[in-house]
């Protein structure tokens, strides 16, 4: 492989990257979904509290993630104080992984944006289209293989996410004392990872059709 077209591949990898960061950012925030989601499931009734406190507790945590407020201290209707202290400390941990995955994305969304300057300038859009196909391939092995595994297993994938994400234990959590957990069961998590697995495959795919097109094109 040329060093011409590993930059390709590796331009290739950083856009897949670049996508699926932004549709975690995108679908892993929204708050709309959680809240529908909590209708559909009937949630906030098995739990016995009220369905505006479920919803504005999953806000309270979407915000902090997010940035936009600088605790999550307070307390809610039917619920009383939301978060304890453990709670809390293990969001800390998942706002510095949130921060780190944005910081990864911006990164990757500049090497996208270089590498079609790069190619324009060259004249290079095959070569990075055949890139892109390439690390297409190493992606959709990826995908397949974790798509499969939570599926199967989802509970062995997301106990070895969080070791791999995390250096401590605090992301245990006890249904008997942590409200965190009572409103966000394994179901929910596993209705998110399968929404992000199938977009970011279909956006991808989306992709590998335009670079096949142009391959099959007069262009260079």
């Amino acid at each position: 492989m040329t060093l011409r077209r590993l930059a390709a591949w590796f331009w290739g990898m950083a856009a897949i990257l670049a996508m699926l960061l932004t549709i975690v950012d995108l679908q892993a925030l929204d708050t709309g979904w959680y809240d529908d989601w909590y209708r559909h499931s009937d949630l906030a009734e098995r739990l016995d509290v009220p369905e505006e406190s479920l919803e504005e507790a999953m806000s309270m945590m979407l915000e902090y993630v997010r940035g936009d407020r600088s605790t999550m201290d307070g307390s809610l209707a039917g619920i009383g104080e939301v978060y304890n202290a453990r709670e809390k400390a293990h969001m800390k941990d998942v706002r510095h992984l949130y921060e780190q995955a944005m910081a990864a994305k911006y990164t990757a969304w500049t090497i996208v944006g270089l590498g079609v300057v790069i190619a324009g300038w060259k004249k290079a859009w095959k070569t990075l289209a055949l890139g892109y196909l390439q690390a297409g391939l190493c992606w959709l092995f990826l995908l397949a293989f974790l798509g499969l595994w939570a599926a199967t297993g989802f509970t062995d994938f997301w106990t070895h996410f969080h070791e791999l994400f995390f250096n401590n234990d605090l992301w245990l959590l006890d249904p008997a004392t942590d409200f965190m957990i009572r409103i966000c069961p394994e179901s929910l998590f596993f209705d998110l990872v399968i929404r992000i697995v199938l977009e970011i495959t279909a956006v991808a795919v989306t992709g590998g059709v335009v670079s096949w097109l142009v391959l099959r094109s007069g262009r260079r």
